[in-house]
């Protein structure tokens, strides 16, 4: 439906966190969880391609808040252009409108669309998820930490803006994924992951208030 070449010129804008080389990760990480769970991979393929297209923006900047939709329509367009037969054009957007975190109101419902979601959320975890933290916050012009993320208030307080640090997204996102991961293959393959980020940010902490000296 797609090839790799064809989808990687697609994405020539978009920050660090979510530029190709994390397109490609979680291809890679979604084939393989497909193949161990039986989904069909062309699909999983091809979704996980066209997931985080850079089609919206604002400002000389990608809008995160609504990405899944606006990538859905564009997968839509383009794979329906292409002759790609309606069943598998539905199949593919399912996955992408249903693969954001932060929008539970479109829940993966098809073993394929929970391939990516996995996916794409164990892309999020353990030291590549920190090292994208870190990328986004620095591309948005956000603090490096403020406070621990023990101290770390309550949702409906989340802090915005510059004081929205890669230990607040740990807070409210990253520790909380590996809850929501669909399949046995990615819950296993997130155990350590989750781990290692709970141990960094512990680390994290002690350093930035000088407990480790």
């Amino acid at each position: 439906m797609l090839s790799q070449s064809e989808a990687r010129e697609l994405y020539t804008q978009g920050d660090a966190a979510h530029d190709f080389d994390h397109v490609l990760r979680v291809a890679r990480l979604a084939e393989a969880i497909a193949l161990a769970e039986g989904a069909d991979v062309s699909i999983v393929r091809t979704a996980a391609y066209l997931h985080d297209v850079p089609v919206q923006h604002q400002n000389g900047r990608m809008v995160r808040s609504a990405h899944h939709l606006a990538a859905a329509d564009f997968a839509r367009e383009l794979l329906t252009a292409r002759g790609v037969g309606n069943k598998t054009v539905d199949a593919v957007v399912h996955s992408i409108e249903a693969h954001r975190f932060r929008d539970q109101s479109i829940t993966p419902r098809t073993l394929e669309a929970q391939c990516l979601y996995d996916a794409d959320k164990l892309d999020s975890m353990g030291a590549i998820g920190i090292a994208r933290a870190f990328a986004f916050a620095g591309a948005h012009d956000s603090r490096l930490w403020t406070e621990s993320w023990s101290d770390a208030p309550a949702d409906d307080a989340q802090p915005a803006g510059a004081e929205y640090t890669p230990v607040h997204e740990y807070v409210y996102k990253l520790s909380r994924l590996q809850a929501t991961l669909y399949t046995a293959t990615a819950r296993r393959m997130g155990e350590a992951r989750h781990a290692f980020m709970r141990t960094f940010f512990d680390r994290l902490d002690n350093e930035m208030m000088g407990a480790d000296s």
